[in-house]
C-alpha cells in the first residue's frame, strides 16, 4: 500500500511539474507575442480602405450548395452572402477578399463535407490557399426555386428555419488545425488560460477579442433586413443572444472578466432559455487562431499568442512544402 500511495505521488509530481513547464514555456511565448503586438500598435498603422479590396459580388457560385456537397442535409444559404460594402469595424492583418467559387470549394476540402457559409477569406498561405474564412453570422433553408445568389430575408417563409452561427473567423487550414488538436490534447487551452490570467494586457485582449466579435456580426448583418427583425421579433430571440451576447466560440459575456484584476461583472440578469459557455473564457485554440487570421492581431492577440507558440514549436504555420496537397484539386495533386 506504501509502494502504491509513492507511486501515485510521484506520478502526480511529474504531471505537475509537466504542467508547470508547459506553462512557463507559454509565458515565454505570451511575452514575446506581447512585445511583438506593442510595437506594432506604436508604428503607423495602414488604413482600414488599404486593408479592403471591395466587395464585388460572386456572380457564379459553386454549384454545391453551401452544406458541402455530399451531406444529404436540405440545402441552406448563409446570411449574408457577400462582404457588406462598407469598411469593417477591424483592420485584418491581411486583404480580406470576396469568396470566389475556387476559395468556396477549396474551403469544403478542407473542412471535409461539414455545413459552412464563407463570405470572405483572408491570410492565405505559401501555397495561396486561404488559411481562414470570414463566416456568415446566420444561415437559413434555401429558397426553392430560387438562384444559389438569393437572400433569405425575414419576411420569407424560410425566415423561421433561420439559425445564428457563433462563428466568425473559421480556421480551415489542414495543417494549423492538425497543429492545434495536438497542442490542445497536451493542454493548451489551460495552459494559455493561466497565462492569460496572470497577465493584465492579455486578459483585457481576451475581453477585447470577445467583445468586439458582436461588433463584426452586426456589421455583416448591417446591409440586410436582419438587424431589425432581431430587435423587435420575439421569435429569433435565440438567434439575438447568439450573435449579440456571446464572443468566441459561444462565451456568454457576462462572464467574461471586464477589469484588469480579472474579475466577472456581477449580475442578477437570468437567462431564459439557459446555455451560455462560462467556463475556461478562452476555451478554443481553434476559434482564435481562425479569428486572428481574418480579424487581424489587433482584433485578437490570444490567437496571435497561439500561433507564435506553434511556429516556436516548429510548426510552418504559413505552409509547409507538402501541404498544398490537403488543399489541392485532386487531379492537381501529383502523385510520388
Amino acid at each position: 500500500a506504501d509502494a502504491t500511495h509513492t507511486e501515485r505521488g510521484l506520478r502526480s509530481a511529474s504531471h505537475a511539474a509537466a504542467r508547470s513547464r508547459r506553462t512557463r514555456a507559454m509565458r515565454r511565448v505570451a511575452a514575446f507575442a506581447s512585445q511583438a503586438l506593442g510595437r506594432a500598435s506604436g508604428a503607423a498603422s495602414c488604413h482600414r480602405s488599404r486593408r479592403w479590396l471591395g466587395t464585388q459580388r460572386i456572380r457564379n457560385p459553386p454549384t454545391a450548395d453551401d452544406a458541402g456537397a455530399g451531406t444529404g442535409r436540405p440545402p441552406r444559404v448563409g446570411v449574408p452572402r457577400d462582404l457588406p460594402s462598407t469598411p469593417p469595424p477591424f483592420e485584418p492583418d491581411t486583404a480580406l477578399e470576396p469568396c470566389s467559387a475556387a476559395d468556396r470549394e477549396t474551403m469544403f476540402r478542407q473542412i471535409v463535407k461539414r455545413r459552412a457559409y464563407p463570405v470572405g477569406c483572408a491570410s492565405r498561405c505559401r501555397h495561396g490557399y486561404p488559411r481562414a474564412f470570414l463566416h456568415a453570422p446566420m444561415h437559413a433553408p434555401k429558397q426553392p426555386n430560387k438562384a444559389g445568389a438569393e437572400e433569405v430575408t425575414p419576411s420569407c417563409p424560410e425566415a423561421a428555419g433561420a439559425r445564428a452561427e457563433h462563428a466568425i473567423g473559421w480556421l480551415t487550414c489542414p495543417l494549423l488545425n492538425e497543429a492545434i488538436d495536438a497542442l490542445e490534447k497536451k493542454g493548451g487551452i489551460d495552459d494559455l488560460a493561466a497565462v492569460v490570467a496572470a497577465d493584465p494586457r492579455l486578459r483585457s485582449a481576451l475581453r477585447r477579442a470577445h467583445v468586439t466579435a458582436a461588433d463584426a456580426r452586426r456589421w455583416l448583418l448591417s446591409r440586410t433586413a436582419w438587424p431589425e427583425a432581431l430587435r423587435s421579433d420575439a421569435a429569433h430571440a435565440q438567434a439575438r443572444y447568439v450573435l449579440f451576447e456571446t464572443g468566441i466560440a459561444g462565451v456568454d459575456l457576462r462572464h467574461v472578466p471586464e477589469n484588469e484584476t480579472g474579475k466577472k461583472k456581477k449580475t442578477s440578469a437570468k437567462r431564459e432559455d439557459g446555455g451560455g459557455w462560462r467556463g475556461n473564457g478562452v476555451k478554443c485554440l481553434h476559434a482564435h487562431v481562425g479569428d486572428a487570421l481574418v480579424r487581424g492581431r489587433a482584433a485578437n492577440a490570444i490567437g496571435h499568442v497561439v500561433l507564435e507558440k506553434l511556429a516556436r514549436d516548429g510548426v510552418e504555420t504559413n505552409g509547409s512544402a507538402e501541404c498544398w496537397r490537403a488543399c489541392a484539386k485532386p487531379t492537381l495533386r501529383r502523385v510520388e
